[in-house]
Order: structure tokens, then C-alpha cells, then sequence
């Protein structure tokens, strides 16, 4: 199997995973199996955080080494039961998304007596609080339906109980992959294809692969400062692609490559490094402006502890927290390819050149 259908698979076997914000263990157990033989060492936090640390040539000799850390987000937007009325399931989200999507949607709910699959569907026009006409229904009055009557329900599911998409990735005619959760798996298939890379080279630093839990809710990525003690950290995420409601300059061509980040909450010096990388290999690339917060790990990464050099590249995705995102594969793996180049130039001295000069 060569290399891009290697990734591809792994991609579509973790977004086929739950891994809802809170309850990220099936799928960080799916990405550690993958990581652990193209790293020397597998760790997980108190609070889920995933490390797979590979070693440069400098701490394997007993030198004192500088870390890099690529931080990626392993959780996916989802739903929790919130009250069960009858043979119906009422729910709230975890994690933001539009109920407009939601309508007609199978899920699966994770009960304490195994998975259960059901139905989104909303209520009957006369058991609305209001007609909605021309207006989506709200979240409040959607209902899951698992075929199971009143007595069975209360039996099987309880309040508590998380739901995550039931529908399985599928391959577009292109190099495209549509699915849920691509945001952020899709970044975590760079990282993979970036350690996949990274084996082919003798590089200096140590290097820190981060899968992060709960940045749709609550970015306990910060709590990774203090665990790795980086020097530098890149944070992967997507952005959004041009396509159907998204044709101005805020959307990224699929197949234009890495987007880097700029802005406040970039570091200038890691910034313009990758850009003239890309330039460099003739990577593909974008550029993100981002005036605020990015919304991403990269913020609270920025400001955890004393501060970290931090910088962002976010892969374009179509259709952002619905069950059918969509990437290029090419994206990711350049991506990868990008960060493992970037790393394999990392030196002794490199840190001395990165100083915020506005």
C-alpha cells in the first residue's frame, strides 16, 4: 500500500470513531496504535492529552535538546441526552453546530448498554410550541428516535448518555474525503504523515506530537505547556474551504495546500519561516489572516505559562461541523510534508533567531 492510501485509510478508520468533546478515548486509542512505532515514546495525560514524543539526535546522544510540539485536536462536536419523555430522546449539543443540519440524521447513542442507533427527526406540526414556518425547527424540539418503546427506552438509555454521527467516510471522485469529524482528524493524518516522514531524517530537536482534548469546548490544550515545556508549537486545524456559501477571500481553494496563520496570535518570525519554506519546496500554500484569537489550540497554547513561539496552519475543509465535512488528501500531506521539512532544518542555534519583532 503506498503512502497517500496508507494515510487515506487511517483517515477514514478515525473518523469513523467516536470521540466526542470529554469522551475522546476510542479515537485517542486508534491514534496512539498508530503513532507508537513512528515514536520512541506514548503518554497520556491526566486530563487525555496525547503525546508521542521522537527523539532527536541530541537527546539520544545525552545533549540537551529543544522540543518542538505540533498540537492537533483529537475531539469532534457531538450530542448528550438531556431528558428522555416517552419512546423519545431530547438532547443538547457538545460543542457548536447549526440544528439545521440535523433533521433526518442517524446517530449513535452510547449507553451503558452498548451502542444504540437512532434517528433525528423533528416533532409533528401540531406538537410544536409554534408552526416555524420558513424557520428551522430549534435543537430544543428535534427528538432522537431508536424505534424502542417507552419501558425499553428507560431501560437502556440514560440521561448523560453521549451521541455521535453514525454515517461512515466515503472517497470523492477527486482526491477528497467526506465524513464527520474531519475537523481536526484531518490534522491529525498530517501529523501522522508528518512523523511517517520524519523517519526518513536525523533531525536535532525532540519532537512532540500532541493530540489535544476538548478544543470544542473548553481547550484543555493549555494544560500541554506545562506537561512538554516546548519551545516552539505548531498548531494544526482547518479553516474554511471555498464552496457553497463560502466564495470570498475568507475561503481556501481544496487543494491549495497548508494555510498559515497570521496575526496577534502567530509568532512573525515562525510565520515567515514557513512561508519561505513553501516558497522554498514549491509547497502549495495560503495565508490566514487572523486580526483576533484564532479559535484554535494555538491561542491557548500562546498564552499558557510564560508564553510559547506559536504558529498555525489549518487545512481547508468544506462544510465545518456537519456530518459531512469534506478535505483534500493532497492537503494533508502537504501539510505533513511541510512540518517534517520544517523540523528536519531545526538546529542548535535555531531558537536564537526566533524573537517577536513586530
Amino acid at each position: 500500500m503506498d503512502e497517500k492510501t496508507s494515510l487515506k485509510e487511517f483517515l477514514k478508520s478515525i473518523i469513523s470513531l467516536p470521540g466526542i468533546s470529554g469522551y475522546e478515548t476510542a479515537v485517542s486509542s486508534a491514534i496512539a496504535e498508530k503513532w507508537r512505532p513512528l515514536t520512541d515514546e506514548i503518554s497520556i495525560s491526566p486530563v487525555g492529552n496525547l503525546y508521542g514524543i521522537k527523539k532527536g539526535f541530541l537527546s539520544k546522544s545525552g545533549k540537551p535538546s529543544k522540543r518542538i510540539m505540533m498540537a492537533v485536536h483529537m475531539d469532534g462536536i457531538g450530542m448528550v441526552i438531556e431528558r428522555i419523555e416517552k419512546d423519545v430522546l431530547y438532547f443538547a449539543p457538545i460543542g457548536g453546530f447549526d440544528p439545521r443540519i440535523l433533521p433526518g440524521q442517524e446517530v449513535i447513542i452510547h449507553s451503558r448498554s452498548g451502542d444504540i442507533r437512532g434517528i433525528i427527526v423533528q416533532l409533528a406540526p401540531h406538537l410544536l410550541s409554534e408552526p416555524f414556518t420558513g424557520k428551522p425547527v430549534p435543537l430544543n424540539q428535534l427528538v432522537i428516535d431508536t424505534g424502542l418503546n417507552a419501558e425499553e427506552l428507560k431501560e437502556t438509555v440514560q440521561a448523560g448518555d453521549t451521541v455521535s454521527y453514525a454515517n461512515l467516510p466515503f472517497e470523492m471522485p477527486s482526491d477528497c474525503i467526506a465524513g464527520h469529524s474531519l475537523d481536526n482528524r484531518a490534522s491529525v493524518a498530517a501529523v501522522t504523515q508528518c512523523l511517517t516522514e520524519l523517519q526518513r531524517f536525523n533531525h536535532a530537536w525532540d519532537v512532540y506530537a500532541t493530540g489535544t482534548t476538548q478544543e470544542e469546548t473548553v481547550f484543555l490544550s493549555r494544560t500541554t505547556v506545562s506537561d512538554v515545556k516546548p519551545d516552539i508549537a505548531i498548531a494544526i486545524d482547518v479553516t474554511f474551504a471555498k464552496g457553497p456559501g463560502v466564495d470570498n477571500y475568507k475561503g481556501k481553494p481544496l487543494e491549495s495546500g497548508p494555510s498559515i496563520g497570521f496575526g496577534a496570535n502567530i509568532h512573525p518570525v515562525l510565520f515567515n519561516q514557513l512561508k519561505q519554506l513553501c516558497e522554498q519546496l514549491d509547497i502549495p500554500y495560503t495565508l490566514d489572516p487572523l486580526p483576533q484569537m484564532s479559535g484554535t489550540d494555538a491561542h491557548p497554547i500562546q498564552t499558557a505559562s510564560g508564553g510559547v513561539a506559536t504558529c498555525l496552519l489549518s487545512i481547508p475543509l468544506r462544510y465545518m461541523h456537519t456530518p459531512v465535512e469534506m478535505i483534500s488528501i493532497k492537503d494533508v500531506m502537504r501539510a505533513g510534508h511541510l512540518m517534517a521539512e520544517y523540523i528536519a532544518r531545526l538546529d542548535e542555534n535555531s531558537l536564537d533567531s526566533i524573537k517577536w519583532e513586530d
